[in-house]
């Protein structure tokens, strides 16, 4: 509900609000109490100061059977990412099969810090052992992009030498780009939740989690490319030229977003243009590079966005 108030002079210099009543009632104040200020761009945020580092607690529970493996997985992964802290999956049939407890420990691997907390024959409760906001936001960012730039290089390393091995780690390392992805998601719907974590995961606004989701997201799906890539590389043409263009359009792609480098911007909008000017193969390995030059670009966009609603909110001031 929103509410208007008008500022009211109190002594020389001070000026106060009221609060409305209902609100005060909800939480129940009293004269004395003392409340927690955030102050933002534009607006100021007042609650009690006992909720000021506190979630909501609450269990979510999934009821499941043997077959319903893969749902489970993808429910266990939506719910960590929305926030959930506590995840309790219960099976219909009685004992949790066997089938289901392995897709869950293999669930776990890719959620960092959610791990279980106690089981029983018919459930298995899930719990959040480790402070997400322990690591911020840029430093996830930065993780993703060092692992998919090693990845880049072992396709470099693949071509120059032929050894398989190095399609093997691209495929593992994905699991891991793959974990901060949703970690990312995690934090980001949290500071949206709640103001006072966006300070902990090291966001200056609000205005700025659409920008910085989207870039994370992009990351993760050039990942998910280059897997691609990774699994028919020995099988099609795949030269070093091709891998150097992504490669340096895919650190253009970075830089540009970090810094807003307009040198590497001119770098990412060349890329882009000159191969698809050229392109004209129906082959699989040319629509997979052509997608990750395209998800560059993407790159480049969050990049406009983040400085677009910077600006914006600085205006706002």
């Amino acid at each position: 509900m929103s509410t208007t108030r008008k500022l009211l002079k109190l002594g020389k210099t001070s000026l106060a609000v009221t609060l409305p009543r209902e609100w005060v009632e909800k939480n129940s104040l009293r004269e004395g109490d003392t409340l927690f200020l955030e102050e933002y761009d534009n607006y100021l945020l007042i609650s009690p100061i006992m909720r000021r580092e506190e979630f909501i607690e609450e269990t979510k529970v999934l009821e499941a059977a043997q077959g319903d493996e893969d749902t489970v997985e993808r429910m266990i992964i939506a719910l960590y990412q929305a926030g959930y802290s506590s995840i309790k999956v219960v099976s219909t049939s009685g004992r949790v099969p066997l089938s289901l407890r392995e897709t869950i420990r293999k669930t776990l691997k890719r959620l960092v810090g959610l791990e279980v907390f106690e089981e029983g024959s018919d459930y298995i409760l899930l719990q959040m052992l480790a402070n997400t906001a322990s690591t911020e936001v840029p430093k996830v960012l930065n993780r993703m992009e060092v692992l998919i730039l090693n990845s880049i290089k072992d396709l470099e390393e693949f071509v120059r030498t032929g050894d398989m091995s190095y399609l093997k780690d691209i495929l593992e390392r994905d699991e891991e780009v793959d974990k901060f992805y949703f970690l990312l998601s995690r934090q980001v719907n949290l500071s949206i939740l709640y103001s006072w974590y966006l300070a902990k995961v090291g966001i200056p606004n609000k205005t700025l989690l659409l920008p910085i989701f989207n870039y994370g997201k992009t990351l993760e799906r050039v990942g998910d490319v280059i897997v691609n890539i990774a699994r028919i590389a020995h099988i099609v043409e795949l030269s070093e030229e091709d891998i150097r263009v992504i490669r340096e359009a895919f650190e253009a792609g970075i830089k540009a977003f970090k810094t807003g480098d307009e040198e590497s911007k001119l770098v990412i909008t060349k890329t882009y243009r000159e191969y698809f000017e050229k392109f004209e193969s129906s082959s699989l390995i040319d629509h997979l590079l052509g997608n990750i030059i395209s998800l560059i670009l993407d790159m480049l966009e969050s990049r406009v966005e983040l400085e677009v609603f910077s600006e914006f909110s600085s205006r706002k001031r």
